[in-house]
């Protein structure tokens, strides 16, 4: 836990190169409830790095894992346990708890301190992101601590809400930072601490109607017509972010590394092979993203690739990770909220659940294109994939997803089924076809939350699952 305080503390000092503010405030474990010189713009992105450690490292990794875009490496266990799907209580304990009492926290600080004086800017930022984080851990766990979280030492025992109730309360929240006055004189614009956007709240409101437009789309399991009018309206208005949402404020150095790269590739090395069952996508359809998103051998200098599970058998006896190919994530690469490409492809969902298959494939299409240029891809080299609806629409977008932001692909498989090719862990101790639906509630929080709700199974799908 002390490289992780000292990690985040050294990244968010790295954040404010260009600020003067007081070191004391970097340790993020200080209680924004009892503050002393903390400000909004100190606060802001103590919040935005909390965030974009948790969301970019474990939550990156387990996506991938669980979307097969990474297996285990041989000769190696890390994350063994990930593949066969025994996981307990206490596996992720430790970034619940950074998020609540780090980023949410931090938000909601900036939320408190900034709406008695109508600086609305700070707010909805604030608001937009806390809504983000929200939005995943509710995703995560089906129920989260909501109404009655981040109330301090006034409500250290909160209850659990339903992940419905968490999705309706934020959006309205959402719609609320979006409509306040921006042009007010007590409107302070925030610099170099929005290391998103640099302040800019014309692409705040983007990124509000591109989350909004993500969560309607949660709903089609559940009520398909919920949201369709104001999905409509999004599609018709078509203001959502056209660049990427991301935190990229990292250096090349060990204390100020991409949180991936810190943990999965620098601390805890020798642990991560790249999927078969992504691998055997690029290479069957000549996929220029294949040597983009993943390093050739250390041996060999090819693009072998582990199946879920493998590693756990005696079939690679003798291998290690360097006989197969493994994830490209440097140093300083950023964390993606929002890529430029799943934008597109979520905009093309909606457009083939909502309006027409001519706009869909003119989005699919941009996608696909936006996600392999992202990469490096020449222009003459880009391929094109045949559209077929919302299966080609998940396909691409799983396969964009990769070192990107992976737990959405976890998500979308569960809301969609698609992609529809997934391998059975060759050591699962799941039921035939069994997958992971969610994570169990964390063992911490069981210890001292009396309202932490009843063991659910992990095979047990959240509200919004398919």
């Amino acid at each position: 836990m002390k490289r992780i305080k000292y990690y985040l503390a050294t990244l968010l000092a790295s954040v404010l190169l260009l600020s003067s503010c007081s070191e004391s405030f970097f340790d993020v474990n200080v209680d924004p409830n009892n503050p002393a010189d903390v400000t909004p713009a100190l606060a802001l992105p103590s919040g935005l790095s909390g965030s974009a450690y948790v969301l970019g490292g474990y939550y990156l990794a387990l996506g991938g894992f669980w979307s097969q875009h990474y297996a285990q490496a041989p000769a190696a266990s890390q994350w063994a346990e990930w593949e066969t799907y025994n996981l307990s209580e206490d596996d992720l304990n430790r970034q619940f708890t950074l998020l609540y009492a780090g980023a949410l926290n931090d938000f909601e600080y900036v939320r408190k301190v900034t709406a008695p004086e109508k600086n609305w800017k700070y707010y909805s930022i604030a608001t937009l992101m806390q809504a983000y984080t929200f939005q995943v851990l509710a995703d995560l766990y089906d129920k989260v601590p909501f109404t009655e979280a981040l109330k301090g030492s006034a409500n250290l025992q909160p209850k659990y809400d339903n992940g419905s109730v968490v999705y309706d309360s934020l959006l309205v929240r959402i719609n609320d930072a979006i409509a306040k006055d921006f042009t007010s004189s007590s409107v302070e614009t925030p610099g170099t601490e929005d290391v998103v956007f640099g302040g800019d709240i014309t692409k705040w409101i983007q990124f509000a109607n591109t989350l909004k437009l993500k969560m309607y789309l949660r709903y089609v399991n559940v009520d398909a017509n919920k949201y369709k009018t104001q999905i409509v309206a999004l599609l018709n208005e078509n203001n959502f972010l056209t660049t990427d949402a991301k935190f990229a404020a990292f250096k090349a150095e060990q204390t100020g590394y991409n949180p991936f790269y810190n943990t999965f590739v620098d601390r805890l090395t020798g642990n991560i092979n790249a999927n078969k069952t992504l691998m055997d996508y690029l290479v069957n359809n000549t996929d220029p993203r294949k040597a983009k998103i993943f390093t050739a051998s250390v041996t060999g200098a090819n693009y072998n690739a582990v199946a879920t599970g493998q590693s756990g058998t005696k079939d690679l006896a003798g291998k290690t990770i360097k006989d197969f190919a493994t994830p490209t994530v440097g140093t300083v690469a950023p964390v993606y909220f929002f890529s430029k490409e799943e934008v597109l492809f979520l905009i093309a969902e909606a457009q083939a659940r909502y309006t027409t298959a001519a706009a869909a494939e003119a989005s699919f299409n941009a996608a696909v294109a936006a996600s392999q240029t992202s990469l490096g891809v020449a222009a003459a080299d880009l391929k094109v994939y045949p559209y077929n609806g919302i299966q080609s629409i998940l396909e691409q977008k799983w396969v964009a997803a990769a070192n990107k932001n992976a737990i959405e692909s976890f998500f979308d498989y569960n809301r969609t089924g698609f992609p529809n090719f997934f391998s059975e862990s060759l050591t699962t101790t799941l039921q035939p076809g069994q997958r992971p639906k969610r994570l169990f509630f964390p063992d911490v929080e069981r210890k001292t939350n009396s309202n932490t709700p009843a063991k659910v199974a992990m095979t047990e799908k959240v509200w919004w699952g398919k």
